[in-house]
């Protein structure tokens, strides 16, 4: 390889993980941050959306691990460099810990990768944008890695940098007792203020640090524009469609929204809906929440699409279409409780939200009613107001799972 070129790389990849640097890491980058500083040798993946703070994990692991090279892999496709070749000559060069930023731009990585550690046994630290699909892909090297998912913001998180106050995670049974709940909705209480704020705009690091309104509308075009290359090919018409599916999912309410009245909106057939769907989902772009039904068996295929906060919120206002309050509560859960299916009996009468475990719930406004979770057992009516009976939980906790 070229002295020359690999310089060029280096410095310009250098000046990426400097502006990518910050004084103050969330605590979920700290946690993977110190993790991997204990690391001497293995693969590790770091996927997660545009925005989330992956590459400021590999900036601060760049500034405190001696011998570490830091290099974004799109600057690596833009001097059509191969991986591998750049791997040896920097291996050649003393380094011994290779940070590999938005390594899915690259087609054939995980074979590079695979090799190189096989080769080294050192340590090399990937991150990407397209979660799914990185995990998918970094499986393909057996037991050489291990993977870490970066979400947007917890509500938790951002009080903590809006309050500079100590909250402490707490877990799901917690939420669940009563006495250990009335003591927590005590303590997030005077800071319900920022919960808009959080939902509308600050959830993803990126948007809340930087401030630019256009933030949410770049990512999304970056993901579509180059990331979903990744993953498929694609002609024009697949991203013109890809955008219009967006903004249909954006401004509907979950249950409003279904695989056959996309396609329809779309004018478009039902196959080419699913494979958009799964591609926004492997991006990060949207959750599919699976559904469960009477005896444990789905009465119904199509999943429930909710997406991270805050990008229905922020992709409403920017298409200047009004945003469903319902689908935001419901973003705000799932992005929370990860573990969860959607509640659909077949009966005609309506039925709650969502499992989770044995729990049954149902999300709504602060005027919501007990009415539609009676009769189920195990079942809370998650609200966003404070809660007035032992059946009601206030939604904001649920932002404290992690």
């Amino acid at each position: 390889m070229d002295e020359k070129i690999f310089s060029e790389l280096v410095v310009v990849s250098s000046v990426i993980a400097k502006q990518s640097k910050v004084a103050q890491l969330r605590e979920q980058s700290k946690k993977i941050v110190s993790e991997l500083l204990t690391k001497n040798r293995g693969v590790f993946v770091i996927a997660g959306l545009r925005g989330a703070g992956k590459t400021t994990i590999l900036a601060e692991i760049y500034s405190q691990e001696k011998d570490s090279l830091f290099i974004n892999a799109e600057v690596l496709l833009k001097h059509t460099t191969g991986l591998l070749d750049f791997l040896h000559y920097a291996l050649a060069k003393g380094y011994k810990t290779f940070l590999i930023d938005e390594v899915h731009a690259l087609s054939s990585w995980e074979k590079d990768i695979k090799i190189f550690y096989d080769e080294t046994k050192l340590k090399i630290v990937l991150s990407g944008s397209s979660a799914i699909a990185l995990k998918a892909k970094s499986s393909e090297l057996s037991r050489r890695a291990q993977t870490f998912e970066v979400k947007p913001f917890s509500f938790r998180e951002y009080l903590i940098f809006q309050t500079k106050k100590p909250f402490p995670v707490i877990s799901f049974n917690d939420i669940l007792r009563s006495e250990t709940r009335k003591k927590l909705e005590k303590e997030v209480q005077p800071y319900l203020h920022f919960f808009l704020p959080y939902i509308q705009f600050d959830a993803l690091p990126a948007a809340f640090f930087d401030k630019n309104q256009e933030t949410y509308i770049n990512i999304l075009e970056r993901t579509i524009r180059y990331d979903l290359v990744s993953l498929r090919e694609v002609d024009t018409l697949y991203l013109e469609n890809t955008f219009r599916a967006i903004r249909g999912i954006a401004s509907s309410s979950p249950g409003e929204l279904s695989y056959s009245g996309l396609a329809s909106s779309l004018g478009v057939g039902i196959k080419l809906v699913k494979q958009i769907i799964s591609s926004l989902q492997q991006t990060g772009i949207i959750y599919l929440i699976p559904p469960t039904g009477a005896g444990k068996k789905a009465v119904r295929k199509e999943e429930k699409i909710l997406m991270p906060l805050s990008f229905r919120a922020d992709l409403c206002n920017h298409y200047n279409l009004a945003v469903p309050q319902g689908a935001l509560r419901e973003d705000f859960f799932v992005q929370h409780v990860s573990d969860c299916r959607y509640l659909k009996s077949g009966k005609e009468r309506r039925t709650p939200d969502f499992v989770v475990r044995d729990y049954i719930f149902e999300v709504g406004g602060p005027s919501k009613s007990t009415e539609q979770i009676e009769g189920w057992k195990n079942a809370y009516l998650v609200k966003e107001a404070v809660s007035s009976s032992e059946k009601e939980i206030s939604l904001y906790l649920f932002g404290f799972l992690y």
